[in-house]
């Protein structure tokens, strides 16, 4: 199965090779889609479907909150997550491809096709890039570079996660923000970074990258409940460690004890 995810996802980033695009505003002023992001998702719904019989397709450009409550069987798709990189050409931008199988992801593909660089993992087979092993570092606090964002699509949420950052920066070697999710959390899964915050990701941010980055050894989790949902939107924090973890999930509750929204 995964080696077939695989081949669909490198063939459905051929499409990001095309410069002839237009680009829609969606939602926020922030929030931007392109022609490019349709056709990729467009590909991906094509070749997927097929592969599990009554598997539910979502896509970031077309889903239905009924679709993400839903406990069947679904493959989770961002088309072009960093579509801001994207369209200023800046070669950070991933295809992120994620299944879940009774509310648990079970496999997930992340694709940079500009340093063809696959990331993938299954559940209890480990994580791979380019079909070699990959591991999370074992680097301290002060040693760990740490990737967050600000809430683009709503501002209202941006200072408790400057507050974060601030402190996170005075504890830790450097921070990072990338404009991918998907490519931040892959690069923890492999050691080039090390701490991971969100306030509001949605399942189609993180689910692929999620479970590639526990396979690696990482942990993850969240605030205001036990387990990661994969039916809403939730703030994300991964490490490297436990100890990390846990440190960043203390900075992290003491801004935020409460998540600040619904959905």
């Amino acid at each position: 199965m995964i080696n077939k995810v695989i081949e669909i996802v490198r063939e459905a980033s051929s499409l990001m090779q095309r410069r002839d695009f237009t680009v829609e505003t969606k939602g926020s002023i922030s929030n931007n889609v392109t022609t490019i992001d349709y056709a990729v998702q467009e590909c991906l719904k094509n070749r997927l479907s097929p592969l599990i019989s009554g598997c539910t397709f979502i896509g970031e450009e077309n889903c239905k909150e009924e679709l993400l409550n839903s406990e069947r069987c679904f493959w989770i798709v961002d088309p072009i997550d960093g579509t801001a990189n994207f369209i200023r050409d800046m070669a950070l931008s991933v295809i992120s491809v994620g299944l879940i199988k009774n509310g648990t992801p079970v496999l997930g593909v992340v694709y940079n096709p500009y340093r063809d660089e696959m990331f993938y993992a299954e559940a209890g087979k480990g994580a791979f890039l380019n079909d070699e092993p990959i591991r999370v570092s074992d680097r301290i606090f002060a040693k760990s570079v740490f990737c967050t964002a600000f809430s683009l699509y709503n501002k209202n949420y941006a200072k408790p996660c400057i507050k974060i950052m601030e402190k996170a920066y005075y504890e830790c070697e450097d921070v990072r923000r990338l404009g991918s999710a998907a490519l931040e959390l892959a690069y923890l899964a492999c050691g080039r970074v090390d701490l991971f915050f969100e306030i509001r990701m949605f399942p189609w941010d993180f689910a692929a990258a999620e479970i590639i980055v526990r396979e690696a050894g990482g942990y993850t989790g969240t605030i205001g409940s036990e387990k990661i949902a994969y039916s809403r939107p939730i703030p994300l924090i991964c490490a490297n460690t436990k100890e990390n973890y846990e440190h960043l999930k203390r900075m992290v509750s003491d801004e935020i004890p409460v998540v600040p929204y619904s959905k």
